[in-house]
């Protein structure tokens, strides 16, 4: 029997991803963020327009003790939303956590590790997802997760330094922090195994990293090599991820308080 224009419609609609695409954006919303919708930029490598799923901005106010009003810290995420068909295999193994410890102060332009900055998500496990692959046995490019961190960073490195997308004075703005994100429907088909032990894999239950010493173009087409942590957060937890988000905010107020 021919479908009828409508189930075609239909069809489209729940093969294309855009729902998740849709869900993630009205509970950044929800919680108070300004969100950007499918940017595109120009890939350094190719010279073609790509896109992000999202770019999400919160402004938080920092304060004196005293209450006075001292500027805002901006957050900024680069987010990949994903629909998880299939199953994934993580491994994990130790952070580097000398690369971890630089990471975090060239975010939050602390000069030296100390007891502040140790409530720092990417500070708080030294387990982390190094190698990945799918049950599809598709080729690397080809990747659901290849191409999500690919998205993910390159249009941080693209955007990085742009201006905010959030309706308010951009002379408040003391700092501007950027991440990294894939965002998961759930976690259910994400399975991990441990580098170096004999236990069986187990499924994925709670957010988590993914580490990544990523070569690309910068803008003046010369070739860079940066180490990032990809925060992988499922749908269910992203009031957990915000959380831990504030908590670093905290460490950049706190330096910004004692400036």
């Amino acid at each position: 029997m021919k479908k009828s224009d409508i189930e075609q419609v239909k069809e489209i609609i729940a093969n294309s991803g855009n729902n998740f695409h849709c869900k993630v954006l009205g509970r950044l919303k929800e919680k108070g963020w300004t969100v950007l919708i499918s940017p595109y930029y120009n890939d350094n490598v190719s010279d073609k327009p790509r896109e992000i799923d999202l770019i999400a901005e919160k402004a938080f106010d920092i304060k004196r003790l005293n209450g006075d009003f001292i500027g805002t810290v901006n957050v900024k995420l680069f987010i990949e939303c994903k629909y998880i068909p299939q199953k994934i295999v993580f491994w994990f193994y130790n952070k580097d956590r000398v690369k971890a410890e630089h990471l975090v102060l060239k975010t939050t332009s602390l000069k030296e590790i100390n007891i502040h900055t140790k409530d720092h998500h990417y500070l708080r496990n030294d387990n982390v997802a190094k190698l990945f692959a799918d049950e599809k046995k598709q080729k690397t490019e080809n990747e659901l997760f290849y191409k999500a961190l690919t998205q993910s960073l390159n249009s941080l490195v693209y955007y990085r330094g742009s201006k905010s997308i959030i309706s308010r004075d951009t002379k408040f703005i003391k700092y501007t922090v950027d991440y990294p994100v894939i965002i998961c429907n759930d976690f259910n088909s994400l399975y991990r195994v441990d580098i170096g032990s004999n236990d069986e894999p187990s499924v994925i239950n709670d957010n988590f990293q993914l580490e990544v010493n990523y070569a690309y173009l910068d803008l003046s087409k010369k070739n860079s090599n940066e180490y990032f942590l990809i925060d992988i957060v499922s749908y269910d937890k992203i009031d957990t991820f915000l959380d831990d988000l504030q908590a670093d905010v905290n460490i950049v107020g706190f330096f910004l308080q004692h400036t």
